[in-house]
């Protein structure tokens, strides 16, 4: 996982959150300053639309908008969850929990969480370094009135069950292998449905090398994809997980076993029904209703084949038009 960088509205510093205030509600939304009024209508296309460069927008010129959070040596602010029942932002960073307002995003509560001495020791015996041994908050999931959240743990993966209310108060604790990374620079996802059944894509052991899309608890049998297998994950990065209806949706990206010239990226979603309770003999607690596909993302290249995006780094899923969003960028 990436511990810093621009996902769901905020700007993920190694030592601070930076959020981009939007109107979540029916009030309005103000700057702290005031805005300019509007240009007049013009039939011509704008200059911003027709030059070949991006626009850049200044930190100055968004700073009225902007609210932020920090905590005298907290780090990796690297995952949200909005309660819009109460206005509040869930944010899980290194050792810590937050619960913050949507409004200016200051503090309503603060739980920490970090890993006992005795774990930190093992995680450093088996050659990792004092930064990676901490406990780096990598599922942040809200199911109703609980939220589930989970931690690599100086690389022994833990998951917890808390009140949305009121962060201190562990309901539950279960073992985060195959929920959530050893490592917390592997990128993972999670959802939870309706049903409370987690489907996390992550990897199940300490080298990293057993990619995993894996299903637990609720009332269905644990399911996961087929181990040491290339063809069902091969080296993948885990971008988002959606439910969409019967099925369960997972944008990755990965190295292509059918490029046979050199090493290639290709992105990619997965899909599994809900309702697969595995196979038998071979494939017992295995998907048999997992199926992938290519992502294409393309434009027209100089010399009239395509050029390909190939890197899926973002996808956002809107339920209510059936629609998918993705970001993707290239290598080349």
């Amino acid at each position: 996982m990436v511990s810093s960088g621009w996902r769901g509205g905020a700007w993920l510093a190694p030592c601070g959150l930076v959020l981009l205030l939007v109107c979540l509600g029916g009030g309005q939304c103000q700057p702290d300053t005031p805005a300019e009024p509007p240009a007049a209508a013009v039939t011509a296309p704008p200059e911003d639309c027709t030059q070949k460069q991006h626009p850049v927008v200044s930190y100055r010129a968004l700073k009225p908008w902007l609210s932020e959070f920090s905590r005298s040596g907290v780090r990796d602010f690297s995952q949200l969850a909005v309660d819009l029942t109460r206005s509040q932002l869930l944010v899980g960073a290194r050792n810590y929990l937050y619960r913050l307002s949507l409004n200016n995003i200051s503090l309503i509560q603060e739980s920490e969480w970090g890993s006992d001495e005795e774990t930190k020791r093992s995680c450093r015996s088996k050659g990792k370094t004092e930064e990676e041994c901490h406990n780096y908050v990598r599922v942040l999931l809200i199911h109703g009135e609980k939220l589930f959240t989970c931690g690599t743990n100086a690389f022994t993966p833990v998951c917890s069950t808390r009140q949305v209310g009121d962060l201190s108060r562990v309901l539950d604790m279960v073992n985060g292998v195959a929920r959530c990374p050893y490592d917390p620079r592997h990128n993972s996802t999670a959802m939870v449905t309706g049903r409370g059944e987690l489907y996390a894509a992550t990897v199940s052991d300490f080298s990293g090398r057993d990619p995993v899309l894996y299903r637990s608890l609720g009332e269905l049998p644990p399911l996961r994809t087929a181990q040491y297998n290339s063809k069902w994950l091969n080296e993948p990065h885990f971008i988002a997980a959606f439910d969409a209806g019967p099925f369960v949706l997972v944008f990755l990206r990965e190295n292509a076993v059918e490029h046979e010239c050199g090493r290639r990226v290709f992105s990619r979603v997965a899909r599994v029904c809900r309702n697969d309770v595995g196979g038998r003999f071979l494939l017992e607690d295995t998907w048999t209703t997992f199926t992938k596909a290519r992502l294409n993302c393309s434009r027209a290249g100089g010399g009239g084949g395509p050029f390909y995006y190939d890197e899926l780094q973002s996808a956002v899923f809107l339920p209510e038009m059936d629609l998918v969003y993705g970001l993707f960028t290239t290598n080349q």
